[in-house]
């Protein structure tokens, strides 16, 4: 129960903690050219160290091994700990002031926990994608890509370079469709529409794929077809057994 409200905590304050790193940007300009906004950089300075504070204290105290807990959050401990928003009155003109607050740029470490998140999103796409069928339709896809952004780069006299074709390509078998590169010879609006009547069913598979992951991930028993068609042969194996075993007696 604690480890669940822990991650669930951890969870919860993954975004304010990254708003808050974004909003140091912002308070040290603020600092050095406006100084006339000096109280709205104290109070900004207030809300980002109480975030930092308030997880720290959550987290701690959902976390079972608290000492553990301690001695591998060393960083968010010192960033607490040395960027207390309140500076005695005379080292406030000494440039301390801004000396005492750069701790809090360490903090942009937590931008790391982005590469875990990264790590999880590379074995959902592996789930995703472990139908060899629909490895076949994204195999294809970009073969489709590669393939009509060559013929529409030598086909357009004012598509320059390869890349323009990809790009071209990409936009249009997505549907965005931004125009900025557009077909006006005869040859590349056939190509163009043969880019457009194959691609749009191999990004609707894919996309209907994707949207049922991710629509059966909200259930607890979740399971992929090839599971699904490995119990389904097992049944009627069973089944066929049990057929011989009745029909014997």
């Amino acid at each position: 129960m604690e480890k669940s409200s822990y991650q669930k905590a951890d969870k919860f304050f993954q975004i304010p903690v990254m708003v808050s790193v974004l909003m140091l940007i912002p308070v040290l300009v603020i600092e050095y050219t406006q100084q006339n906004l000096n109280a709205l950089a104290i109070l900004l300075n207030w809300v980002i160290w109480i975030v930092f504070l308030f997880e720290y204290v959550v987290l701690l105290f959902f976390v079972e091994d608290k000492f553990h807990f301690i001695k591998t959050h060393k960083l968010e401990l010192f960033i607490i700990i040395f960027s207390f928003p309140i500076v005695p009155e005379g080292l406030a003109s000494s440039g301390f002031l801004r000396f005492a607050r750069l701790p809090r740029l360490l903090n942009s470490l937590r931008f790391f926990r982005l590469a875990a998140l990264l790590g999880r999103f590379a074995s959902t796409v592996k789930s995703i994608f472990n139908s060899k069928g629909l490895r076949f339709i994204v195999y294809t896809t970009i073969g489709i890509i590669l393939f009509f952004g060559f013929m529409f780069y030598i086909s357009e006299p004012h598509v320059e370079s390869y890349s323009d074709g990809l790009w071209w390509a990409l936009v249009t078998i997505t549907t965005v469709g931004y125009g900025d590169i557009t077909p006006v010879s005869t040859l590349g609006r056939i190509i163009a529409s043969a880019l457009m009547i194959m691609g749009i069913g191999f990004i609707a598979t894919i996309t209907a794929a994707v949207s049922s992951h991710f629509i059966s991930s909200f259930n607890d028993n979740e399971i992929t077809i090839n599971e699904l068609g490995e119990k389904l042969d097992k049944i009627e194996k069973e089944l066929i057994t049990l057929k011989k075993e009745i029909n014997d007696k």
